[in-house]
């Protein structure tokens, strides 16, 4: 799939903002430049990467009019602000202008009209704990925030649910965020909308309970969209059509994907269950426990660190699936504080009456 001529052109516009149809001079599509057909696609803003994809010599393919530019444009901003605005960052007020720096507009100069305006701040800058945890990572440590919270998408109106031929259409980058970790929802559903007065049937974007729009698991993981440079970089991913990685790690359907998730999330749940109920119980142990000031001060110790590994899963949020070893690890540790903070506990007398935690 990588191979072909029309994927690699696809991709160099689809990683520009832009449809094929754009290209176009006298229906003639443009031609594909020698330094594209075996071109190492970077990230966007890596040295390199515009002229990898051979963006000098495509963008003399055609000269843009400023109403096509501005058109362009608009599709581009409306179709991510309509996505945005059903979002839990838009529900807490996070706007465009939160992370996007209007005032710088950077590339080349066709290209400065469309693409996205500098980053003033990105994901890590509020998702610190994320961040922290993430930076632990094994196997996607290469990959950044959007790669599996902002994937390309296509637009509801070119979704098919045929994976085999979704590819060309997964061209804009998504911003919903939120992934749904669910065997069976999608990020796409079929409605019933008016359009000219009469009633049919396409594609929309879902909604959760809360009103919000979602990224689904096979998106997020197995995506099937050269276009994305998560998809080149990442040895296609765990897509069946792209994937490059051994047969385990590639999935057929989301309830595969589901199933994988499952095996990384539930151990650390139920540690991490393990740890607040441990440290719940030996909370309530020291009311009624004779202790001297050093063994006391021991248990208290010991709690606090197990406290402080619990505080950040749940802050962390996905359960194992940013840094599963490293959570893994840290549960651990946990666990071994809390086994520490009983056996003082276990030496120490039973007391009728509350124990005087000063004495």
């Amino acid at each position: 799939m990588f191979n072909t001529k029309s994927v690699l052109l696809l991709t160099a516009l689809a990683c520009l903002g832009l449809s094929s149809a754009a290209y176009a001079k006298d229906n003639v599509p443009a031609p594909i430049p020698e330094s594209l057909k075996n071109a190492p696609f970077k990230i966007e803003g890596v040295d390199g990467f515009l002229k990898s994809l051979g963006v000098d010599e495509i963008s003399q393919a055609k000269q843009f009019t400023k109403k096509e530019l501005r058109t362009m444009a608009e599709t581009n901003y409306n179709d991510k602000t309509a996505q945005h605005f059903m979002s839990v960052h838009a529900n807490r007020g996070v706007g465009c202008l939160s992370c996007h720096d209007q005032s710088q507009i950077q590339g080349v100069s066709w290209m400065a009209y469309i693409s996205n305006p500098q980053m003033k701040q990105d994901c890590q800058s509020c998702h610190t704990v994320q961040a922290d945890v993430f930076k632990h990572a094994d196997t996607h440590s290469k990959v950044d925030c959007i790669a599996c919270h902002m994937p390309n998408m296509p637009l509801p109106e070119l979704y098919t649910n045929d994976q085999s031929k979704v590819a060309a259409t997964a061209l804009y980058r998504a911003h919903m965020y939120k992934i749904n970790p669910s065997p069976d929802k999608s990020s796409y559903v079929k409605e019933e909308v008016e359009m000219d007065g009469k009633k049919v049937s396409r594609y929309v974007l879902a909604k959760d309970e809360n009103g919000n729009d979602y990224i689904d698991l096979m998106w997020s993981c197995a995506r099937n969209a050269p276009a994305d440079w998560t998809v080149f970089e990442g040895k296609g991913c765990h897509s069946q059509y792209t994937s490059k990685l051994e047969e385990g790690l590639v999935y057929k359907d989301q309830k595969q994907v589901y199933g994988e998730l499952m095996n990384w999330q539930n151990p650390i749940k139920d540690g991490y269950k393990e740890i607040v109920g441990a440290t719940e119980r030996i909370n309530k142990l020291l009311e009624v426990t004779r202790l001297d000031r050093d063994q006391r001060t021991q248990v208290l110790s010991y709690v606090d660190l197990a406290t402080n590994i619990a505080d950040m899963i749940e802050k962390d949020g996905s359960w194992g699936a940013h840094a599963n070893n490293y959570l893994t690890q840290r549960l651990a540790a946990a666990q071994n504080y809390v086994r520490k903070a009983q056996e003082i506990l276990d030496k120490g007398e039973f007391s009728k009456k509350a124990v005087n935690p000063l004495k």
